[in-house]
């Protein structure tokens, strides 16, 4: 039995496990600093930028620099896209709440389209950050990019939200992992999937380019 890959593999998931615990101090840290009204929505943003950059590059780098430089630059954009998520939570929950009342029919009807805006909003909420942090551009172009992205690959947003879901029933079984992990875990779990996305999204308009090339 070859216990030094056994050990190997150990280390690195505990090393990852300690990084992860980190990262959830600075979210909170960060989170308080913005008054935590104003200071989530940016610290998200930099556990965002400082997964995918752990994910797609090999370079050591100083985490805590990184995570305030970030934190700093995109504080005002981030604000918006936190703003946007609560209103629209908290939208979509008043409407369901009124929405129970209504008569049959139009319990019905409205039901219909409260269930696809529900739908797409959930699809723009799970790839908004990582389209953000991934992304070189606009906020306006991120909103679109999150849905087109999205919709395009609704079996990954299924992915994404059963993952959730495990991580949650898991922080319910055993709740003090919420005091290291409650952001950091769920954040990683959602920008390991996306970057899956965005690389097959990549390769395949990389083949096309080719494709079209080599046939002009």
């Amino acid at each position: 039995m070859n216990f030094s890959g056994f050990t190997t593999v150990v280390n690195e998931c505990c090393e990852w496990l300690m990084k992860l615990a980190f990262l959830n101090t600075l979210w909170v840290v960060f989170s308080v600093l913005g008054l935590g009204i104003f200071g989530w929505a940016p610290a998200t943003a930099a556990v965002f930028a400082v997964l995918r950059k752990r994910l797609t590059s090999n370079d050591e780098f100083k985490m805590v620099p990184f995570f305030w430089s970030v934190y700093k630059k995109e504080f005002f954009k981030a604000n918006l896209i936190g703003l946007f998520l609560v209103f629209g939570s908290w939208s979509f929950y008043f409407s369901l709440s009124t929405l129970l009342y209504l008569p049959q029919a139009a319990m019905i009807a409205i039901g219909t389209v409260f269930f696809i805006a529900l739908i797409l909003f959930l699809v723009v909420s799970l790839f908004i950050f990582p389209v953000f942090t991934h992304y070189d551009t606009n906020l306006r172009t991120c909103f679109r990019y999150a849905l087109m992205i999205g919709l395009a690959n609704l079996h990954y947003c299924l992915i994404i939200g059963i993952s959730l879901g495990i991580i949650g029933v898991l922080f319910h079984a055993f709740p003090g992992m919420l005091l290291f992990y409650s952001i950091s875990l769920p954040v990683w779990c959602v920008i390991a999937i996306s970057l899956r996305v965005f690389t097959n999204m990549e390769s395949f308009e990389q083949n096309v380019e080719r494709n079209s090339y080599t046939y002009n």
